[in-house]
């Protein structure tokens, strides 16, 4: 019963660091984004490498919200009636989460600093790890035995299998989709053109 309560109570002091992460997320990266204009050393090949999976990142993080609604799940007051299962979130509970992690190595390949690469992966690990304890304790609070079961059929970030041609499900609209992730969009742009001008 003690180690019960000990796993508790780290679990809320996780979940409470994730919320102060949580909120400040769109800051958290500003000191890389800084860091990065003054040691990127871009080379045509890693420019291209890296462009290519912040489109891929980004894609699939428009794919992700297109099912969960024009604002993240776990905003004040958008947990929603019912767990999104449906697309994406079929085969990892994060796939948003896993967008911004191909976005993160895109932005860190296009430097072509290995240092700063590593030094990225490293704040985004840690960053996410208490992020999602948070989210995941929102989501068993509101959803309780319905979302435990989901976590034990669906990975957190990597699919147990990809799906096939005819079982890609697709959403009735993207329009929600693009117009929440306009200022993530934005953010891309804004990085590129950055980098593109250190190149």
């Amino acid at each position: 019963m003690e180690h019960q309560d000990d796993q508790q109570e780290q679990v809320g002091e996780e979940a409470s660091i994730g919320e102060l992460l949580f909120r400040w997320r769109d800051y958290t990266p500003l000191p890389l984004v800084f860091l990065l204009l003054f040691v990127a050393k871009p080379t045509v090949l890693s420019a291209t490498i890296g462009t290519l999976l912040l489109v891929a990142g980004e894609l699939l993080r428009i794919y992700s919200v297109a099912f969960i609604g024009g604002i993240s799940r776990t905003r004040k007051g958008s947990l929603g009636d019912h767990l999104v299962t449906e697309g994406p979130f079929r085969y990892v509970r994060n796939p948003l989460y896993c967008g911004n992690f191909i976005i993160v190595c895109g932005v860190a390949i296009f430097a072509s600093v290995f240092w700063f690469f590593l030094l990225t992966l490293l704040g985004f690990m840690v960053q996410y790890f208490y992020i999602v304890k948070y989210e995941e304790k929102l989501l068993r609070d509101k959803f309780a035995e319905t979302f435990v079961s989901y976590t034990r059929q669906v990975p957190a970030w990597l699919p147990k299998r990809w799906p096939q041609g005819e079982e890609i499900q697709w959403p009735d609209t993207f329009a929600w989709a693009f117009k929440s992730e306009k200022r993530t969009l934005l953010a891309i742009l804004g990085v590129l053109i950055l980098l593109l001008l250190k190149a």
